[in-house]
């Protein structure tokens, strides 16, 4: 009979898991779940279902602050008075932020060959991770403005002295030497420089907890790939590999983003599309750096003015996105946010405004950190509806539809729920998220499991997971009523991930209460 029993707990185990049927529209396995005392001659209970429909629950205007994903800050930006935090609260009180940006010029960071200046980026590192948020990079090596010597040479001038090729452009036009020096990217000797100082970089932040992505910025001005503000030359598929092998050869831990104009630049297709899949086959993510360009509006408003979906389209799926606006104050400025008379909006937006278009690139470009490119006040008093909206958009967005388990349970056997869930995000999560399932009364006890939340997509044919949990009810648990509760839980970063379910429903350790008065009996002896 032992044998009997074991075949029934396998049936259980082997039952379909993240079938993605929707539970609203399938029963239960055999309509039940079978109740089994472990090791007893072969008695099983039929018991019925419960069933418990969260839709009702379903809150999707809270702001959800979850790990991996959400609004990011640029400072410093290209300069390093660029988008100055006026005050703390600006992000801390933030829906959603997530991250620092910081895209600075390599010459803050090594004044002189071989001596770091670390602290110029540490004091920001310290204050903002103590205060919970990440930090992301791009190391530039071309500037365009002048007001600094670090800015007007971003590549450090001793590596022009050290006899790196270069020279002074502006718009394609050589210049004086009050203007900003260009390297050339495929310069022996700037190479050395630069690898050198990848070595030092990478062996001081690669892998820290804290650090989201680091930007490959070493060609072209402000770091993405064309020098369409200096020299306009074109560099090579092979200088451009070279670069992003120099970072794949230091950074081996922390994950690698790179700008679509990076790519882009190459004129020759076959070359763009083999430097393109060289990139996805390293692993290799994609940030959009030019969404509401004025520029781009006549050419590409039918994709949001996305220029490169399809390079997006090739990693959302296995690696997260990032989305920045063109400059915020920019775009207001163009009038391309409201669609102002005589704006590039007006003439090519077909009625759709800027947040229209943040709103349609977002869901292009499948993002899961997305910034507005400006001060953050002014972002969140312009749009502080829109902030929450594109918050619980970016990346996941978890909602839970039904919960299905068994109307009693005993001690000392073994349980079955099923919960189906949905990602209303435009991303998958690309962490492993942990399932605690609480039964609370007159004792407390936890369950853990794989929630399995990587396969949830948001793009499925049917977008509802339906997922089996099973378990042992403990034998020493005491009888009485129960309440089941339930969390989702990010283990490595020890977070909670919040769903969009009515807060009220949620406790002080953010379990969302599934099903109150449940009962447990003794176990059978």
């Amino acid at each position: 009979m032992e044998t009997g029993v074991a075949v029934m707990i396998l049936m259980l185990l082997a039952s379909p898991v993240g079938s993605g049927r929707d539970p609203l529209r399938q029963p239960f396995h055999h309509e039940s779940i079978w109740n089994m005392p472990i090791g007893s001659e072969a008695e099983y209970v039929h018991a019925p279902i419960r069933q418990i429909d969260m839709r009702p629950h379903w809150d999707d205007r809270i702001a959800l602050e979850n790990p991996h994903k959400g609004w990011y800050h640029h400072f410093p930006d290209n300069h390093v008075n660029k988008y100055l935090i006026g005050k703390d609260a600006d992000l801390l009180e933030f829906p959603g932020m997530d991250h620092l940006y910081i895209r600075l010029a390599w010459a803050y960071l090594e004044p002189q060959e071989g001596r770091f200046d670390w602290p110029v980026i540490d004091r920001l590192i310290d204050k903002w991770v103590g205060h919970g948020l990440g930090i992301s990079f791009r190391i530039s090596c071309k500037e365009t403005s002048t007001d600094r010597v670090e800015q007007q040479f971003a590549t450090p001038k001793w590596v022009m002295e050290a006899g790196a090729k270069g020279g002074y452009y502006r718009n394609g036009q050589p210049v004086g030497p009050d203007g900003p020096w260009e390297p050339a990217f495929d310069d022996p000797v700037f190479l050395e420089k630069l690898e050198n100082f990848l070595r030092a970089f990478a062996a001081r932040y690669d892998g820290k907890p804290w650090l989201r992505y680091v930007d490959i910025g070493s060609i072209g001005d402000w770091g993405e790939g064309h020098t369409h503000s200096g020299s306009r030359k074109e560099y090579s598929y092979e200088t451009r590999k070279q670069h992003v092998d120099l970072h794949l050869k230091y950074f081996k831990v922390s994950p690698l983003v790179i700008s679509d104009d990076y790519v882009y630049s190459l004129s020759n297709l076959q070359q763009r599309e083999a430097l393109h899949r060289y990139i996805v086959e390293k692993g290799i993510s994609y940030r959009d750096d030019s969404i509401l360009v004025n520029g781009y509006l006549s050419g590409h408003a039918g994709t949001w003015t996305v220029r490169s979906p399809g390079f997006f389209a090739d990693v959302w799926r296995q690696m997260p996105t990032v989305f920045e606006l063109e400059h915020y104050g920019s775009v207001k400025r163009q009038g391309n946010w409201v669609a102002a008379p005589g704006s590039s909006l007006e003439k090519f937006g077909k009625g759709k405004s800027g947040a229209d278009f943040f709103r349609g690139a977002l869901g292009l470009l499948h993002a899961t950190y997305i910034g507005y490119h400006g001060y953050a006040h002014e972002w969140f008093a312009d749009n502080p509806a829109l902030t929450v909206e594109l918050l619980n958009r970016c990346g996941y967005w978890y909602f839970l539809h039904r919960v299905e388990f068994p109307a009693a349970l005993r001690s000392g056997e073994p349980c079955m729920i099923r919960m189906a869930w949905e990602n209303r995000g435009v991303a998958p999560a690309y962490h492993a998220y942990v399932l605690r399932i609480r039964l609370e009364g007159l004792d407390t006890r936890d369950f853990e499991f794989d929630s399995r939340n990587r396969g949830w997509m948001p793009d499925a044919v049917d977008p509802v997971h339906a997922e089996d949990y099973t378990f042992t009810i403990p034998a020493d648990l005491k009888p009485g009523r129960y309440t089941i509760k339930a969390k989702l839980y990010a283990p490595a970063e020890k977070r909670d991930v919040l769903l969009a379910l009515d807060p009220s429903i949620r406790d002080a350790g953010n379990y969302y209460t599934l099903v109150t008065d449940i009962a447990v009996s003794a176990r059978r002896d």
